[in-house]
């Protein structure tokens, strides 16, 4: 799969969450993930606004252990880009959000950006996430690698 490490994936917010927040089989699932952009098996693709998601349960909770785990995790490394919200971003989030009212403000920034980084797929647990937005939507659990891996349907 190395050759296919330019196929690149967007991973929405609850990813992270269930890797560093959830026990058991969840977490293991976002770890499989995880450790696949790790080893350079597929592109790993967030926005800034993932951080801005992650950071205030820990905060509220007193963990500050793991909202700078949470830091240091969203930053570019050779198989992970952690994308700005830019103007454009923002325009696109709204063109996406027209003709789509159940679509929400941030749903929308992580669509825009998945697009704009021109990701394959978004793995994402959000069942409300809009499948018309032309980016293949998978849904996040133990197959989630796989479905990402399989060719475009």
């Amino acid at each position: 799969m190395k050759g296919e490490a330019n196929k690149k994936v967007y991973l929405d917010t609850n990813v992270f969450i269930a890797a560093y927040e959830s026990p058991g089989v969840r977490s293991d699932h976002a770890f499989w993930i995880l450790t696949a952009i790790e080893q350079g098996d597929i592109q790993g693709v967030t926005s800034e606004l993932t951080l801005a998601e992650l950071i205030p349960g820990p905060a509220q909770d007193g963990d500050s252990e793991l909202v700078e785990a949470y830091k240091q995790l969203l930053n570019d490394g050779p198989n992970m880009e952690v994308r700005p919200v830019t103007r454009e971003t923002l325009i696109q989030s709204a063109l996406l959000r027209a003709g789509r009212p159940g679509l929400k403000l941030p749903d929308a920034v992580h669509c825009a950006t998945a697009l704009r980084a021109d990701c394959v797929a978004m793995i994402t647990d959000d069942r409300r996430m809009p499948k018309d937005v032309g980016l293949r939507i998978v849904a996040f659990g133990p197959h989630a690698l796989t479905d990402v891996q399989a060719p475009n349907r």
